[in-house]
């Protein structure tokens, strides 16, 4: 069955007296999904996203079938979906050495074009209000409430605010977070993400090709299209003139697995999607009593992790907090010590495992002989790929 239409979500007005029981800044998977928690539970929720929905972004827009019972019983209909099912996954050297192995979990293939617009939609019916095209630029706690403004001048109150704003935006220097520090800085990354018309890709295949310094992943998404993602130290673009074509043939394309792909396959919609300024330093998951979740509580590598199923899961975790705050079983100290503890025991072991694993791929030696010795080690590669995923909630 296809998936349902995904119109226009709702912006309710606010008033100047409101207070909200949460304001969310960011719309990513993260923030619509504890969006939709929160509303489904009665609570007053805001959530502020500087884009307009739909839209596309840099993603594997690959769901692990950890997350899948999650989003059904909060409303995404995924078994009334025609999506691809991966079971199955390959990874290469930048010499073309490849391993192929069972992926035992298993994911879905989602493009967030549509899944972000349809988990705003289920936010929006629920009563949350989403201030869509919204930038927030700045947000203080006094009085035991925040208080929020936008670019445009407004300001909204809330007794709880989370940031979902992705790996990085204007509000982490506003709250000074430890990770900007320059005693922290260290190597910076860009992310490409496009849509590819690839004859008769696999749909039950994830494929991970290495390249210097980077990866780049294949991975099939409705409508017979494959998302084509990858990250690069940004040596690499600066090294060709800052042009993604001329670094594609200059670095990506001597791996000769990918080469065939980004020679021979279409593009599809829109132009190649880019961010840069990529960091994976440690990041805090409160500052100034701001609860952080997704990539602003921390980044993990593509290759080791899956983004999405983490920051789905932190708003798992954060909801049933939020709420017992917001119900005085919590007081906000406590609020936050147990969701920083919660944080930690759940994803922090997949974010270090995903650094460990991120130091050893784009490198051509370290690769290839990882990847020579987990051919010899199915068990091995089994324990590895568990690292890069949770279990169902």
């Amino acid at each position: 069955m296809p998936a349902p239409s995904t119109t226009p979500t709702s912006t309710a007005s606010a008033t100047a007296a409101e207070v909200y029981d949460c304001a969310i800044i960011g719309g990513g998977v993260a923030g619509l999904t504890l969006a939709v928690q929160l509303a489904r539970a009665g609570r007053r929720v805001v959530l502020f996203e500087k884009e307009t929905y739909p839209f596309h972004r840099v993603c594997g827009e690959y769901i692990s079938m950890e997350n899948y019972a999650f989003l059904c019983r909060i409303g995404v209909p995924l078994d009334q979906m025609d999506l691809p099912i991966m079971t199955r996954f390959t990874v290469s050297s930048p010499t073309g050495v490849a391993l192929h192995h069972p992926l035992d979990i298993g994911g879905v293939g989602i493009t967030r074009y549509e899944l972000d617009q349809l988990l705003a939609r289920l936010a929006a019916e629920h009563g949350a209000t989403i201030q869509e095209g919204t930038k927030v630029t700045d947000v203080v706690f006094a009085d035991e409430q925040f208080t929020l403004t936008t670019a445009g001048g407004a300001t909204y109150r809330a007794r709880t605010a989370c940031g979902a704003w992705g790996k990085h935006a204007n509000l982490d220097s506003k709250l000074r977070r430890p990770f900007l520090e320059p005693s922290r800085q260290g190597r910076q990354f860009v992310a490409v993400k496009y849509h590819l018309q690839v004859e008769n890709f696999p749909q039950d295949l994830v494929e991970m090709h290495n390249f210097r310094d980077g990866y780049c992943g294949l991975s099939p998404v409705p409508g017979g299209l494959t998302n084509c993602s990858y990250i690069s130290d940004v040596r690499n673009l600066r090294a060709h003139g800052n042009r993604v074509a001329e670094m594609e043939r200059g670095v990506l394309m001597q791996n000769p697995l990918l080469r065939p792909y980004l020679q021979q396959a279409q593009r599809a919609g829109t132009a190649p999607i880019v961010i840069s300024q990529i960091t994976f330093r440690e990041r805090s998951t409160v500052d100034a009593h701001v609860l952080m979740l997704g990539d602003a509580a921390g980044t993990i590598a593509p290759l080791a992790g899956n983004g999405m199923s983490m920051g789905m899961s932190a708003s798992f975790l954060l909801h049933g907090l939020l709420l017992d705050f917001l119900e005085g079983r919590l007081s906000r100290a406590e609020l936050e010590q147990h969701y920083t503890r919660a944080w930690r025991s759940l994803l922090s072991l997949r974010i270090r495992a995903g650094h460990l694993i991120h130091q050893f791929f784009g490198r051509p030696a370290l690769t290839t002989l990882a990847i020579q010795a987990l051919k010899g080690l199915p068990g091995l590669t089994t324990q590895v790929l568990k690292l890069t995923h949770g279990k169902s909630y």
